[in-house]
């Protein structure tokens, strides 16, 4: 294949080299947010896919940007105070953060278990906030862990508020891969509970991202119309039954109401907001 008339060949293959650059360093931060605790260098090339002394140079620069750290003593690496910061402002940027904790926390009250605010990037959800039960047994809620959009309540209600022909295209390009024995890894297992999760307006899982963890789901609108967060109730499967689902619901579809509500005031406010120019 020829290169580009007018573009030197040096310029090509110094982007090349640079994006090449860049894909490597962020195979290595997602490595890093992947492991569960510091790690020595072998264990963070094995996860980036990389030689170790590629991926030492990597962590290197890293270190060097506040983007990872390692440990004086033990050699281990992890992610460093700037990915805090970039967390920070990736939340910041989320609508509906701000205005759904109010609603959290009512549901929280109502029934004594651990809320959680999720929101979907690609195929994926991220638990990005939480209101923590009082019970001396909860869930681990798994914060900033991309899960994805066919497993667990919160994301079968994200994935279900989508335009049909997106949850098409999503099942055809989406292998379903099981997390524990109650996962969902049949498609049209997973489209008919889809088509149940939008008639009734929320989603329920059991044990299928978490085996110990049960959840129920419920999608928050904008004032469009469009699903851009979800609230779920996380439960031990210990506690949960018919009865505690059922309240569950009834403090998701008062507090989820409110919170949309809310939202669709501010959109419009936005809407009549008089353009600069």
């Amino acid at each position: 294949m020829g290169v580009a008339r007018g573009e030197p060949t040096s310029a090509r293959g110094g982007e090349g080299a640079a994006l090449e650059a860049v894909d490597r360093a962020a195979r290595v931060l997602f490595a890093l947010a992947a492991l569960p605790t510091p790690s020595p260098l072998a264990e963070v090339a094995q996860r980036a896919g990389l030689t170790k002394p590629t991926a030492f140079r990597i962590l290197s620069t890293l270190i060097a940007e506040g983007h990872a750290a390692q440990n004086a003593e033990t050699g281990a690496y992890r992610l460093g105070g700037e990915s805090l910061r970039l967390g920070a402002r990736v939340l910041a940027g989320v609508p509906a953060r701000a205005p759904a904790l109010d609603a959290m926390r009512g549901i929280r009250d109502a029934v004594n278990e651990t809320v959680v605010l999720s929101i979907r990037d690609g195929d994926f959800r991220y638990n990005v906030d939480s209101v923590e039960a009082e019970n001396a047994i909860g869930q681990a809620q798994q914060i900033g862990v991309a899960i994805p959009l066919y497993t667990g309540a919160a994301s079968r209600a994200l994935l279900a508020g989508m335009e049909r022909v997106d949850i098409d295209a999503y099942l055809a390009r989406t292998l379903l891969v099981p997390f524990s024995d109650s996962t969902i890894v049949d498609s049209e297992t997973l489209a008919r509970e889809l088509e149940h999760t939008r008639a009734r307006g929320y989603a329920v899982s059991k044990g299928e991202f978490a085996s110990a963890g049960h959840a129920v789901a419920m999608a928050v609108r904008d004032g469009g119309g469009r699903a851009v967060a979800a609230i779920h109730v996380s439960a031990p499967a210990s506690r949960f039954s018919p009865r505690v689902e059922g309240f569950c619901v009834a403090a998701l579809t008062k507090a989820v109401g409110e919170l949309e509500r809310t939202l669709a005031i501010a959109t419009s406010s936005q809407d009549q907001t008089p353009k600069a120019g």
